[in-house]
C-alpha cells in the first residue's frame, strides 16, 4: 500500500450558529476557536471558502456523558439545508463515503475522524444530536489533497477585471481538490479476522460474478450488525445497479443516534429497491421502495445466516434456513425500472445505508442446480480487488471531487491543460496514464481502446467485467488529444516513449472507425454505430475531434523518430479535414452540418472542432460564428440547434471550452472580432460559477441551467476540471503565452492587448527552463509588454495588425525577444 502523502488540515474560515443564509452572525475561524452546541443553539454551520477534501475531523469535550453529532457536507450552501445534503453518491463507490451525512458519537475529550474521505466540499454543518452541551474545540479535514492559495501555484494569470480573475482560479482550485496521490484513497473495506468490516456505502460488487455470467443463483452469506443494518445486492452490473436489500436491526437505545430515519428505515425491516439506492438523487431516481416487515428481532453484534435466491417470479430471503421474506417482481408490462440489465443475471455486492456498520463473512453463491460456483470467506486482501475497493496505488485526477470520482478519459484532455496553467503536477499525469493504459483491449471490435471510465479500486486482472469502452468512443480521441498536449507544454520525450506503443495502438484503433464510405468519423465494420458524446456519426464534431487529436500527435512522433507514423497522422488528419469540407459545410446553412444524416442542424461543438482541427478557412469561420448566435440561450448556448430550450436544459461547460478556444483562436489568427461570444460565455456561463455565494465552490461546474444555478441541481459536480477552460485558454491567448516547440523552449508571446475591454493582464508559466513571466497594460493608444526569459529558451512577441513597436516599422509583427527581462513600447498601428 502506498504511503499517506500528508497535506496538512484545512480548517473552516468562518461559522454561523443556526443559521444557513450566510449572511447574518458569520464569526471569523482559527485553529484555536472554540464552539459550544446546546439545546437552544445545536447547529453551526462551517465555511470553508472555497472545496477542500479530506478525512473529517472534529474533538470535541463533554461532561463526560456520550453523545451523538451529525455532521453534513456540500459544495454548496443551498445544498445543506437538504435531508441527505447534496447525495448520496450511488453511481460508484470511489473510495470515499458515499453518504454526505454521518452521525459521530462523542465522548470526553474525544478526537472523532470519519473512516471515509469526503472528496470535495465547501460547507459543512454540525447539529447536536442530544440534550447536553458539548463544546467542539477543533473542526476540519485532515486533507488528501494540495490546497496551496491559487495565486501561489507556479502558473497563474490576473487581469484587471476582478470576475474573470475568479473564474481564472476556478482551475487552479479544481485542478488540486479533484487529483488524489496515490496512498490518499485507501480502502473502504476493512479487513479483520473474522470477516470484512464494511460501514455504510454504496455496494461493492464482486467482479467474479461478472466474468462468470451468474444467473438464478441462491447466494449465502453470513453477517453481523454492528450498528443499524447491513445490506447487500445481486443480479447487479459491476456498478451498483441491481436488486437492493437493506436489512435493519431491532436499534438499540444505546447505539441509535436520534436522527435514525424510521420512516426510510424502520426497525426489523428487509428494504428493497431495484434501483440504484433506496433514496433518489437526481439523475439517478429509483422507484417506491418496498417494505417487509419480519418477525424476529435482528440483534445487534449477533451474526447470522442470509440466504437469497433469485427465482422467476421473485427473490426468496432466509434468515438462519428459515425464510422472512419473498420479493415479488412487477410484471413486465408495468415496466418497472430496473438499472441493471437483468432481473436475474449479475453479480453480488455488499454494503448498507447511512451510518450503517456490519460485517460480511463465508459467501456461498450455487447454481440453480445446487452446484457450487464461487466460495469466500473474505477474510484475503485480494476480495479488495475483486469488489472494486483496493486502495488507490497510482496518482491520478478524477472527473469530480465529489462525484463521480472516476477517471474519465474525456475529462482528461481539459486536466492537462489546466494543470498546465495551474500546479504543473504532471505526476497526476504520468500516473492517470499508468492507470488507463493497464487496461487496453487486446483483441476483439474494441482492440487498442482503453476503458472510458476506470475506478478507483479496481485492478487490470478484473478489467474485463467493467470493460467501459462500448460508449462514448470520442473519448477516446480526446485521451489522444490530451497526450499531445502534455507533449507541448513538458516536451516529455522520454516518459511518453514508455506508453508510444499504447499511444499508437490506440490511434490504429480510431482510424478503423473512418467510414471507407463517408470518409468521416463514424464507425468499423465491427461497430458500425458507436454513440460518442460531442456529437453524432459522420458529423462534424466526431470527425474535426480525431483530426485535431491526430494533429497533436505528430510532434510525438516525430520526437521519438517515428516518421513513418507521423505521415500517417499528418495525412489521416488531412482527407478528414478534406472531407469535413466536401461534405458537411453547408453554405445555405452558413456553417457546417450536425452529420450527414442531419444535414440542417448545426452544433457549436461541429464549429468549435472544424476551427481547432483547421478545417475552416476566414470566411467559414466568420459566417460560423455568427451562426452561432443562434444557439444563445439564458447563461450559454444550446449545444445542437435543434435542442429544445427549457428551464431544466443542461449548459454544457465541457463543450463550451472547446468553442472558447476556437473563439480566441479566430480573434488570434485571423483577426475576427468574437469578443460578444467570449464575453457571454465569460459573463455568463462561467460567471455563474462565482457571482452567486449559494453555489459558490471556488471551482469549476459540470452543468449549468439557464438562469445560472447548478445544472442537475444537487447532483451537480461543483469541481469539474472538465469544466475550467477559461483557465488555460485565457493564459494562452488573453496573455498570450503558447509554446512553439515542446516544453517551452521557444515561445511566443501573443497578447490579445485590451480585449474584453482589459486594461492589463499579467502571468507566469513554469517551464523546465525557469519560469515565464509577462505582463500587457494598456492606456489610450499606448500599450506596454513586459517578458522574462528564462535562460535556455527562446521567445517571441507577435502583435496583431493594431499594434506596432514604437520608434519600429517592423511590418512582420514579430519581435525577438532577449534573455532575461524584455520591455515592449507599442503604439497604435
Amino acid at each position: 500500500m502506498r504511503r499517506f502523502v500528508d497535506y496538512g488540515n484545512v480548517y473552516p474560515v468562518a461559522y454561523y450558529y443556526n443559521n444557513l443564509s450566510g449572511s447574518n452572525d458569520r464569526v471569523e475561524y482559527d485553529n484555536n476557536t472554540s464552539i459550544t452546541l446546546s439545546p437552544s443553539t445545536p447547529t453551526v454551520t462551517l465555511d470553508y471558502g472555497t472545496e477542500v477534501a479530506g478525512f473529517p475531523f472534529l474533538r470535541t469535550t463533554t461532561g463526560g456523558f456520550t453523545s451523538y453529532v451529525e455532521a453534513k457536507y456540500a459544495e454548496s450552501l443551498a445544498s445543506l439545508s437538504n435531508n441527505n445534503a447534496d447525495g448520496p453518491w450511488t453511481f460508484s463507490n470511489g473510495l470515499a463515503n458515499s453518504f454526505r451525512v454521518e452521525t459521530f458519537e462523542t465522548s470526553n475529550s474525544s478526537y472523532l475522524e470519519s473512516f471515509f474521505v469526503q472528496g470535495g466540499q465547501r460547507w459543512q454543518s454540525l447539529r447536536l444530536l442530544g440534550n447536553q452541551s458539548i463544546t467542539v474545540t477543533n473542526v476540519g479535514f485532515r486533507a488528501t489533497s494540495q490546497h496551496t492559495d491559487v495565486d501561489k501555484l507556479p502558473t497563474y494569470m490576473t487581469t484587471s477585471n476582478a470576475m474573470y480573475n475568479k473564474i481564472l482560479d476556478l482551475g487552479g482550485r479544481v485542478a488540486q481538490v479533484a487529483c488524489v496521490d496515490a496512498g490518499n484513497a485507501p480502502s473502504t473495506w476493512e479487513l479483520t479476522d473474522e470477516g470484512v468490516l464494511v460501514r455504510g456505502q454504496t455496494t461493492a460488487q464482486s467482479a467474479k460474478g461478472i466474468l462468470m455470467k451468474a444467473a438464478n443463483y441462491t447466494i449465502e452469506f453470513s453477517t453481523k450488525i454492528l450498528r443499524g443494518g447491513t445490506g447487500w445486492r445481486i443480479a447487479s452490473d459491476i456498478a451498483p445497479s441491481g436488486p437492493l436489500f437493506v436489512f435493519t436491526s431491532d436499534y438499540p437505545d444505546n447505539n441509535t443516534p436520534s436522527n435514525t430515519n424510521r420512516t426510510l428505515l424502520p426497525p426489523n425491516n428487509i428494504i428493497f429497491n431495484s434501483g440504484w439506492s433506496i433514496v433518489n438523487q437526481s439523475t439517478l431516481e429509483t422507484p417506491a421502495n418496498s417494505y417487509f416487515s419480519i418477525n424476529t428481532t435482528l440483534q445487534e453484534g449477533t451474526w447470522y445466516r442470509i440466504s437469497t435466491s433469485i427465482e422467476q417470479s421473485g427473490y426468496r430471503i432466509r434468515l438462519d434456513g428459515n425464510e422472512i421474506a419473498f420479493v415479488p417482481l412487477p410484471p413486465p408490462s408495468e415496466n418497472p425500472r430496473f438499472s441493471s440489465p437483468s432481473r436475474y443475471e449479475g453479480t453480488w455486492g455488499f454494503g448498507g445505508f447511512q451510518d450503517h456498520i456490519s460485517m460480511f463473512a463465508n459467501v456461498s453463491v450455487k447454481s440453480q442446480n445446487g452446484s457450487q460456483i464461487y466460495e469466500n470467506n473474505l477474510l484475503s486482501e485480494d476480495i479488495l480487488a475483486e469488489y472494486g475497493v483496493a486502495p488507490l496505488n497510482h496518482s491520478i485526477c478524477l472527473d469530480g471531487a465529489k462525484r463521480d470520482r472516476l477517471l474519465w478519459i474525456g475529462d482528461f484532455y481539459h486536466t492537462v491543460r489546466v494543470l498546465a496553467q495551474s500546479s504543473a503536477r504532471w505526476d497526476y499525469i504520468t500516473g492517470s496514464l499508468d492507470y488507463i493504459f493497464d487496461y487496453q483491449v487486446a483483441s476483439g471490435p474494441y482492440a487498442g481502446f482503453v476503458p472510458i471510465s476506470p475506478g478507483m479500486g479496481t485492478r487490470p486482472e478484473y478489467s474485463a467485467a467493467d470493460p467501459g469502452w462500448e460508449g462514448l468512443v470520442d473519448y477516446q480521441d480526446l485521451l489522444l488529444a490530451g497526450i499531445g498536449k502534455y507533449f507541448e507544454y513538458t516536451g516529455d520525450v522520454e516518459g511518453l516513449k514508455r506508453y508510444w506503443s499504447n499511444i499508437k495502438s490506440l490511434a490504429e484503433a480510431r482510424m478503423k472507425f473512418i467510414d471507407p464510405v463517408t470518409g468521416l468519423v463514424a464507425g468499423s465494420s465491427e461497430v458500425p454505430n458507436p454513440f460518442s458524446f460531442n456529437g453524432p456519426a459522420n458529423g462534424s464534431a466526431t470527425s474535426g475531434m480525431l483530426a485535431f487529436a491526430l494533429k497533436q500527435l505528430v510532434p510525438v512522433a516525430l520526437a521519438l523518430d517515428e516518421k513513418e507514423t507521423a505521415d500517417r497522422f499528418t495525412s489521416t488528419a488531412s482527407k478528414l479535414i478534406d472531407t469535413i469540407n466536401d461534405q458537411l459545410w453547408n453554405p445555405s446553412l452558413g456553417t457546417y452540418s450536425l452529420s450527414l444524416d442531419s444535414p440542417g442542424n448545426f452544433s457549436y461543438t461541429g464549429v468549435a472542432w472544424c476551427i481547432l482541427a483547421g478545417a475552416a478557412d476566414r470566411d467559414q469561420i466568420q459566417s460560423s460564428l455568427a451562426k452561432i448566435e443562434e444557439l444563445r440561450f439564458g447563461a450559454g448556448y444550446r449545444t445542437i440547434s435543434s435542442d429544445a430550450e427549457s428551464p431544466d436544459y443542461q449548459l454544457a461547460p465541457n463543450p463550451s471550452g472547446f468553442l472558447l478556444e476556437a473563439l480566441l483562436q479566430a480573434y488570434h489568427e485571423h483577426e475576427i472580432d468574437s469578443t460578444t461570444s467570449v464575453s457571454h460565455l465569460l459573463d455568463g456561463l462561467w460567471g455563474s460559477m462565482v457571482n452567486d455565494d449559494n453555489y459558490y465552490s471556488g471551482a469549476s461546474w459540470e452543468y449549468v441551467k439557464p438562469d445560472g444555478s447548478p445544472g442537475i441541481d444537487a447532483f451537480t459536480s461543483l469541481a469539474h476540471p472538465w469544466g475550467a477552460a477559461p483557465t488555460y485558454v485565457l493564459p494562452e491567448y488573453v496573455l498570450g503565452i503558447r509554446p512553439t516547440t515542446p516544453g517551452y523552449k521557444s515561445f511566443v508571446v501573443q497578447p490579445a492587448i485590451g480585449f474584453l475591454g482589459l486594461e492589463k493582464a499579467e502571468g507566469r508559466v513554469a517551464t523546465q527552463f525557469g519560469t515565464i513571466n509577462a505582463s500587457w497594460s494598456v492606456e489610450a493608444d499606448a500599450a506596454v509588454i513586459d517578458v522574462e526569459v528564462p535562460s535556455g529558451a527562446t521567445g517571441y512577441v507577435k502583435l496583431s495588425s493594431t499594434w506596432k513597436l514604437e520608434g519600429s516599422n517592423n511590418e512582420t509583427g514579430q519581435v525577438a525577444l532577449h534573455e532575461g527581462g524584455n520591455r515592449l513600447f507599442l503604439t497604435l498601428a
